[in-house]
């Protein structure tokens, strides 16, 4: 009988110990490549098929297998028509060079814009140097601005927030200047800003900071996600009738994509919960996502 117990527990621990490595040392490393289709009523006709690179929350630290990893997928894929990056770009000011090194060879038609987290307000990380660093690599930061974006005689409003977990967002300076009629995608670091995204009538809001929970479980799910809106908003595409349950408003027109982001931060490890490089296409049509 005690052999049996010993066997028993000898090899519950033999699993856990397995999962664990294979959460170090395989899981952080193996980016996904997620494609996303997502259907948008008042896209103008000319956007039909905008493609959009979206990176998140790579905390970098230091230029390691991951970092190569991450800079080999961005060379390998088509140029996007738009790529953007949703903050927690770095972890500590020690690790901008190697951030700058991981995306140095990234590029879109329509340019590259970034967003602050609040990993960039942290840490000694100074966010005013970093934003002019950012610039000088052709990197656009989008802290509570926006900038239209043109394309056979259509445009889109491109809107930026800085961080709202540090208190540094300004939806109403980010959408100053803009027309009530003009299509919106708003880039905000975290979900947890999504009710005032629907008040404000956005189109398209793209977010990361979950980290998708980094650590989940079968049946339980992420465990923790960082967001005041909990585990039911971990990550993925976000309307209609479940909008409305998480947030307790009427969504209207407002469509939301958390992506689980590339990297890691508190503890070292992910768990059935990949680090995500996320491509996007916009397509007009009656709200709805396609994964492809």
């Amino acid at each position: 009988m005690i052999g049996t117990r010993e066997r028993v527990f000898g090899g519950v621990g033999g699993a856990a110990g397995l999962a664990l490595l294979y959460a170090i040392g395989v899981e952080p490393c193996w980016i996904q490549t997620v494609n996303v289709e997502i259907s948008l009523p008042r896209l103008p006709k000319a956007f039909d098929g905008y493609s959009i690179l979206q990176l998140s929350d790579l905390h970098t630290r230091r230029y390691g297998r991951r970092e190569r990893i991450i800079r080999r997928i961005i060379e390998s894929l088509p140029k996007p028509n738009l790529a953007v990056i949703t903050g927690d770009m770095v972890h500590t000011p020690a690790g901008i060079p190697h951030f700058l090194r991981t995306v140095e060879n990234l590029t879109a038609v329509d340019g590259v814009y970034a967003i602050f987290g609040n990993s960039e307000h942290k840490n000694g990380v100074r966010p005013g140097a970093f934003a002019r660093e950012l610039q000088e690599k052709g990197i656009k930061p989008l802290l509570n601005s926006n900038v239209i974006i043109e394309r056979d005689g259509a445009s889109i409003a491109l809107v930026g927030v800085d961080d709202p977990v540090s208190f540094m967002e300004d939806m109403p300076a980010a959408l100053e200047g803009l027309d009530e009629s003009i299509f919106k995608l708003l880039l905000m670091h975290t979900p947890d800003g999504i009710s005032e995204a629907v008040v404000r009538g956005i189109d398209l809001c793209l977010s990361g900071h979950t980290h998708g929970g980094q650590v989940k479980l079968p049946i339980v799910g992420a465990l923790f996600t960082h967001s005041h809106l909990g585990r039911r908003m971990s990550h993925g595409y976000y309307a209609g009738k479940m909008l409305h349950q998480i947030i307790g408003i009427r969504p209207g027109r407002t469509q939301l994509y958390v992506t689980r982001g590339l990297g890691i931060s508190g503890l070292a490890l992910r768990f059935l919960c990949r680090p995500e490089l996320t491509i996007i296409t916009l397509r007009k049509g009656l709200p709805g996502v396609q994964y492809g």
